[in-house]
């Protein structure tokens, strides 16, 4: 995971749920691309709800907005378009602030499975 500092630089630190999961009917998503249960693979926006977004010129990525105004972000790996769903493991994950702020994000295939599953 990398968090952005206020610089822009992209500074590594341990993966933290707290920034990049968010919790769908009581459970923790840290992969929207993988069932609640993890077993099997899930369309993100059919069963959590991203929705696909424009973010300027011919780019668009999947969106999620947070309780508390922050939006997870899915494209893929240059930024340029939603990601593919047979290549998730490398999509990319991402927090803004509700103004749209970077704040973090990971190589989806890099997040660690929940160890309560």
């Amino acid at each position: 995971m990398y968090l952005i500092t206020e610089s822009g630089l992209n500074d590594k630190a341990p993966y933290d749920p707290t920034l990049l999961a968010f919790f769908h009917q009581g459970v923790e998503i840290r992969n929207p691309y993988l069932s609640p249960c993890g077993g099997y693979e899930v369309d993100p926006v059919a069963v959590y709800g991203f929705g696909e977004v424009w973010t300027g010129g011919d780019c668009r990525a999947l969106d999620l907005t947070l309780p508390d105004g922050c939006v997870l972000r899915l494209t893929n790996e240059d930024g340029l378009r939603t990601p593919d769903p047979n290549e998730w493991e490398s999509a990319i994950i991402g927090r803004l602030s509700s103004d749209h702020d970077e704040i973090a994000w990971c190589v989806l295939g890099e997040v660690p499975l929940t160890t309560d599953r």
